[in-house]
């Protein structure tokens, strides 16, 4: 009688305890890359934020403790004049900020994106000021912005202008005032970067696009105005979203210039630099925290809002 072979094949509850092994192993794989950074976020990170939290809803008392009070500190914040001139210059700086350099920026790269030789000295030029700390940068400035002595008053003076700009001593709200000084700063030391972004997302526009538009007998500045732009619409959804949250914290070169205070009168206080007076110069740090948690809920409606409004029709092409 003949025997009937064994199979080769185990049987199905110890396959499936071996899929099951098998599988296992290869997400602590995966665990043990993504552990370490996740622990460093929590440490450096999460755990600072909840401290922040909890700091805003807490008053110190006499004896070293801490007293609950709720939305107290928030109610103070709130009815600060003070607090409100600094979201307002926060958001006009960001604002002018990005309505100059994406444009300018966008210009710069399409002349770029069309030599055909040179182009990688002037990519390194305009890139340079972006890799100079942000204080050395605001030194110079502060330099150049001098009325009496500075670089440019000089200029002006050489051409025979006699009413000459104050600049960052006159804090009204002018093309000529302190808030157009630091703007003017923050585009010479940005433009490089979103160059070369706007660049990147140039090279990547199919060239069949412009090749048709030819053959139809449209002129290079129609095949700009009707593919390139349009082309480039996730990339400017990128700028404005990551130009909007670095304009929201910027904080180094506007203390430079105007410590935290902001001089003059104030016109250069930013959110970060109310947050860092009230903590460091006050000793109010309640308020302090109170103000941080209100600038995170503000980064976080518009990233939502930005990322909500501008990329909803490309997860919809996707999809």
């Amino acid at each position: 009688m003949r025997m009937k072979p064994e199979s080769a094949h185990p049987p199905s509850d110890s396959g499936f305890l071996f899929r099951v092994r098998h599988a296992f192993r290869g997400t602590l794989v995966w665990y043990g890359f993504v552990l370490p950074p996740l622990f460093l976020i929590l440490v450096f990170i999460g755990y600072p934020t909840a401290i922040t939290f909890q700091q805003s809803v807490v008053s110190e008392t006499p004896g070293g403790g801490a007293e609950f009070v709720g939305l107290y500190h928030f109610e103070r914040l709130l009815q600060s004049n003070v607090f409100w001139g600094a979201v307002g210059n926060t958001v006009l700086l960001g604002v002018c900020f990005l309505a100059i350099i994406i444009p300018l920026a966008t210009i710069f790269a399409s002349m770029l994106n069309r030599l055909r030789r040179g182009s990688t000295p002037l990519k390194v030029i305009y890139f340079l000021p972006q890799l100079t700390s942000s204080v050395a940068v605001a030194i110079i400035f502060n330099y150049v912005f001098q009325p009496d002595w500075g670089l440019l008053n000089g200029a002006l003076r050489a051409i025979g202008i006699q009413d000459l700009p104050l600049w960052l001593a006159d804090p009204r709200y002018s093309l000529t005032g302190s808030r157009a000084a630091v703007t003017i700063l923050a585009v010479w030391a940005g433009l490089g970067y979103y160059i070369i972004i706007t660049l990147a997302g140039l090279q990547s526009i199919p060239t069949d696009l412009y090749d048709a538009a030819a053959i139809d007998g449209a002129s290079p500045l129609q095949a700009w105005v009707y593919i390139t732009l349009p082309s480039l619409r996730p990339t400017f959804v990128f700028l404005i979203m990551t130009g909007a949250t670095d304009s929201l914290s910027r904080f180094s070169d506007l203390w430079t210039l105007g410590g935290p205070g902001g001089a003059p009168a104030r016109s250069l206080q930013s959110i970060v630099m109310f947050m860092f007076q009230q903590g460091f110069e006050s000793q109010d740090f309640s308020l302090s925290a109170a103000t941080a948690v209100v600038f995170f809920i503000i980064v976080l409606a518009i990233t939502i809002i930005a990322f909500w409004g501008f990329l909803r029709r490309e997860f919809r092409a996707v999809r």
